[in-house]
């Protein structure tokens, strides 16, 4: 028998889409470091809608992604995402998301329906011992992380999943696919260290850390694809799936 997640949504609180993605958004300068964790299985099934299957053992990433320029100027990124899958796409459930571009976050809520807010800072740096990434918001520190001692890796040993974004479109809770295209020039492994981690901050107030897996940080380019299909979260997905342009089910 296969698993579903077992979380009915509400519109209430979802961000609002205006109006989903129609353009192709390129971004020459990009560089994302992904933190990977497993979390307890009975609450993250719990977190998953209807419409995804979860993977054993159940796991997060935390991805902060900078950005050297985009529709709005340069701007960073940190998402929190619960992997599942939709049939037999795999996909980042994204819970919650921090930008420290204020445009930028509203561009990615209102087009792609990322439960983004904005911080006072989300940055990714290069240090000596490592890769550092932070998010400082409503004066807290909720993510103080590094890569540390990281190796050169092949890029052909990254894959970067699309988002599956819960927000309300034309009132109605929906999973918008957030696509991207990419290519990358470099790639590094390295530990995970945590100083610091409200996972609670980033949507997951259920979700209990069990074990910590090497991080991975690349650079290259990256591109924001348009929303080519939305899911029913209530539904499995393979027969709750709609190409953006049909009629939603009745």
């Amino acid at each position: 028998m296969p698993i579903f997640g077992g979380y009915t949504p509400t519109a209430a609180g979802l961000p609002a889409i205006r109006a989903l993605a129609q353009d192709r958004i390129d971004i020459e300068a990009a560089e994302t470091l992904t933190f990977t964790f497993e979390v307890l299985s009975e609450a993250a099934i719990a977190a998953l809608p209807a419409a995804l299957h979860p993977p054993f053992p159940t796991y997060c990433s935390l991805v902060v992604r900078r950005h050297g320029d985009g529709p709005y100027g340069a701007f960073t990124t940190a998402e929190l995402r619960l992997h599942a899958r939709a049939t037999n796409h795999y996909v980042g459930y994204c819970l919650g998301a921090f930008s420290d571009n204020e445009s930028a976050c509203a561009w990615l809520r209102n087009a792609y329906g990322l439960p983004c807010t904005v911080a006072e800072t989300v940055s990714l740096r290069k240090r000596h011992y490592g890769i550092e990434a932070r998010v400082v918001a409503g004066g807290r520190t909720l993510l103080d992380a590094v890569q540390a001692t990281p190796g050169f890796i092949s890029g052909n040993d990254i894959l970067y999943v699309q988002n599956s974004n819960l927000a309300a479109l034309d009132g109605v809770p929906t999973l918008i696919a957030e696509e991207f295209e990419y290519a990358l020039r470099d790639a590094k492994r390295g530990a995970a260290a945590f100083h610091g981690l409200d996972i609670a901050a980033f949507g997951a107030p259920t979700l209990t850390v069990s074990n910590h897996l090497p991080s991975t940080w690349t650079a290259g380019s990256w591109s924001y694809m348009p929303v080519r299909f939305v899911i029913d979260p209530t539904r499995p997905a393979m027969a709750g799936t709609r190409k953006i342009g049909q009629p939603a089910a009745a």
